[in-house]
C-alpha cells in the first residue's frame, strides 16, 4: 500500500473524492479549490490563472478527445481520479476512455475498495485494459469478482493482477477459491500481455484445458501453488513471453524452460508448504533468446543449476554460496566453492554473486569460467578466522582480469581484514579495471576520517590499473532491485543503482 495512504483521514478523503468523482456523490465542491491546485502545479492550467477567474487558456482542454482519452489511459487510477475534477470535460473523458482500474489506490478498508470498485464499474462506460483485485478475506467477496470478470468492458483486457488471501479457511478451501479466479482469466487468453498472480493456485487440471495466450508478455508469480507439469503447460501457451519471474512458489521441486521468447527468467526463494517439497533443481533446456537468467535466492532454493542452450546469456546471479552445481554449456562447475576447470562461458558480461567469508581463492577460480567478463557484483558475507592472505597466493593467469572486467561493485563493504585483502587483490591484480565500487552504511560514507584509512589499507595508490576510480558509495550497501527493474529491457544492467 502506498504510504501516502496510511492516515484514516486520507484514506477517508480519497476514498470520498474518488466516489464523487464517478457521479457517486457529488458534495465535493469545498475540495474542488484543493484539487484545482494540484493540478495548476502540474501545468494543466496557465500560471496565475483562478480557477473560477480565468486569465488565459487552457490549451490541454482544447485537444482532441481522442487524445485527451489516451492521455487520461495512461495515467494511474488516483491521478486519473482527481485529473478529470478539474473540468466536466475531463470528467465525460475518464468515464468514456480505457480504464486502468487498481483497488489498492481506493482504501485501506477491504468492504470501502470493494464498494466504491463496484460503483466505478457501473458508471464506466469505456472500456478497461488493467483490472488489479485485491482481497485479504477472499471468501467475502469471491462471487462480486467472478461476477466482475463477467463484464463485457474486460473484453479487452491487457493487464492483470490478482492478489488474494483468505481469513477463515482451509488450505484446499484457499486453492480452490483462487484456481476458479484463475480459470476465469481463461477468456483474456487473446489480448491479455501482462499476468501478476500472487497467493494462487494453478492446479494440474489446468494442462487438460486448451490454452494460448499470443500476447503474453510477463508473467509474474508469487506464493503461487503450482506443480512442474502445470507450470510448464502455461509457460509453452505463451509464444511472446519476454519475462518470467517467479518467487515463493509452493510444491514446486524442479523447473525446466523450453520457450523461443523468453529474455529474462527470475527465480526468487522458492519453498514447499511445510517443508515436504523442496525445490531442487533448475534446468534452461532451450531458451535461445534468454540474456538475464537471475537465481535470486540467497538463503534457501535449488543446489543445482542446468543450462544447457542458452547462447545469448549476458547476465547471471545472484549466486549464492550453496549451490554444488552450475553447468553452462559445456561448463560444469561443481562443489562451489571448489571448482575443477573444464570450458568458460564466453557470452557472460554482467556476474551477480555472493562470497561467504569472504573466500577469495574460491571466488577467482570461479571467475576463470568467464573469460569475458566485463562488470561483477559480490555481496560479501562474512565468517570468523577468513583471512584471505595476498602474500602465498598465486592464482595464476584469470583472462577476464587481464582483458576484460572494467567495473566491480562490492556490496556491505567493511573494513575487516579479510574484506579488505579480497577487494585489495582486484585493485592489484585487474589491469583494465576502469571503476570499482564499494557499498558502505550512509553514516560511514560522511567520516572522511574513516575513508582516507580505508584507502591507504586498500593501496588505491598501487592500483594496476591507471585509469581506475574507486568510489564509496551509500547506495550499494542495499539490497538488490525489484524484479520490476530486472525485466527492464531498456536498461543494460538492472543492477546499476546509477540508472
Amino acid at each position: 500500500m502506498d504510504g501516502s495512504f496510511s492516515s484514516k483521514p486520507t484514506r477517508k478523503r480519497r476514498s470520498q473524492e474518488l466516489e464523487a468523482s464517478h457521479g457517486i456523490n457529488h458534495t465535493l465542491e469545498s475540495k474542488k479549490e484543493k484539487t484545482l491546485q494540484d493540478a495548476r502545479s502540474l501545468d494543466l492550467l496557465p500560471i496565475g490563472e483562478a480557477p473560477k477567474k480565468a486569465a488565459g487558456v487552457d490549451r490541454l482542454s482544447r485537444l482532441p478527445d481522442e487524445i485527451l482519452g489516451t492521455i487520461v489511459s495512461l495515467l494511474s487510477t488516483r491521478d486519473a481520479t482527481l485529473m478529470q475534477v478539474v473540468s466536466r470535460l475531463w470528467c465525460q473523458i475518464w468515464r468514456s476512455t480505457s480504464l486502468s482500474l487498481d483497488m489498492r489506490a481506493f482504501s485501506a478498508n477491504e468492504n470501502k475498495r470493494i464498494i466504491i470498485a463496484g460503483k466505478i464499474l457501473a458508471a464506466h462506460r469505456g472500456p478497461i485494459h488493467h483490472i488489479v483485485l485485491v482481497s485479504y478475506c477472499l471468501e467475502r467477496c469471491i462471487t462480486t469478482f467472478e461476477d466482475w470478470l463477467k463484464l463485457p468492458m474486460l473484453n479487452n483486457l491487457s493487464q492483470l493482477d490478482f492478489q488474494f488471501a483468505t481469513r477463515n479457511t482451509t488450505a484446499d478451501q484457499e486453492a480452490d477459491m483462487t484456481y476458479s479466479l484463475v480459470l476465469s482469466l481463461l477468456r483474456f487468453s487473446p489480448t491479455l500481455q501482462e499476468v501478476n498472480l500472487s497467493r494462487c493456485c494453478i492446479r494440474d487440471d489446468l494442462i487438460t484445458r486448451p490454452l494460448h495466450f499470443p500476447k503474453l508478455r510477463k508473467l509474474n508469480l508469487h506464493s503461487v501453488t503450482a506443480s512442474e507439469g502445470s507450470l510448464h503447460a502455461v509457460i509453452s501457451a505463451c509464444p511472446s513471453l519476454e519475462s518470467l519471474n517467479i518467487n515463493y512458489t509452493i510444491g514446486l521441486p524442479r523447473l525446466c524452460i523450453r520457450s523461443a521468447s523468453l529474455r529474462s527468467l527470475c527465480i526468487g526463494t522458492t519453498h514447499g508448504l511445510k517443508q515436504e517439497v523442496i525445490f531442487q533443481e533448475i534446468v534452461v533446456e532451450d531458451a535461445p533468446l534468454l540474456e538475464r537468467l537471475i537465481p535470486a535466492f540467497l538463503d534457501d532454493g535449488p543446489t543445482s543449476i542446468q543450462v544447457i542452450s542458452a547462447p545469448r546469456l549476458q547476465i547471471l546471479g545472484i549466486l549464492p554460496s550453496f549451490i554444488s552445481r552450475l553447468e553452462i554449456g559445456t561448463a560444469v562447475i561443481q562443489e562451489m566453492p571448489s571448482v575443477s576447470m573444464t570450458m568458460s562461458v564466453p557470452t557472460v558480461k554482467i556476474l551477480v554473486l555472493q562470497s561467504v567469508g569472504p573466500n577469495l581463492a574460491a571466488f577467482v577460480d570461479l571467475l576463470k569460467y568467464f573469460s569475458c567478463l566485463e562488470k561483477m557484483y559480490i555481496k560479501l558475507s562474512l565468517q570468523p578466522n577468513v583471512k584471505n592472505d595476498l602474500r602465498n597466493y598465486h592464482p595464476g593467469p584469470v583472462h577476464c582480469l587481464e582483458h576484460h572486467l572494467k567495473t566491480i561493485v562490492l556490496k556491505r563493504y567493511q573494513e575487516k581484514t579479510s574484506v579488505v585483502n579480497f577487494a585489495k587483490f582486484f585493485i592489484l591484480n585487474a589491469k583494465v579495471l576502469k571503476v570499482m565500487t564499494f557499498g558502505v552504511r550512509d553514516i560511514i560514507h560522511q567520516n572522511e576520517k574513516w575513508m582516507t584509512n580505508q584507502r591507504r589499507r586498500l593501496q588505491l595508490h598501487n592500483k594496476v590499473s591507471k585509469e581506475a576510480r574507486f568510489d564509496f558509495d551509500s547506495k550499494y550497501w542495499c539490497d538488490y532491485p525489484e524484479s520490476t527493474k530486472i525485466d527492464d529491457f531498456s536498461i543494460s544492467d538492472p543492477f546499476d543503482l546509477s540508472v
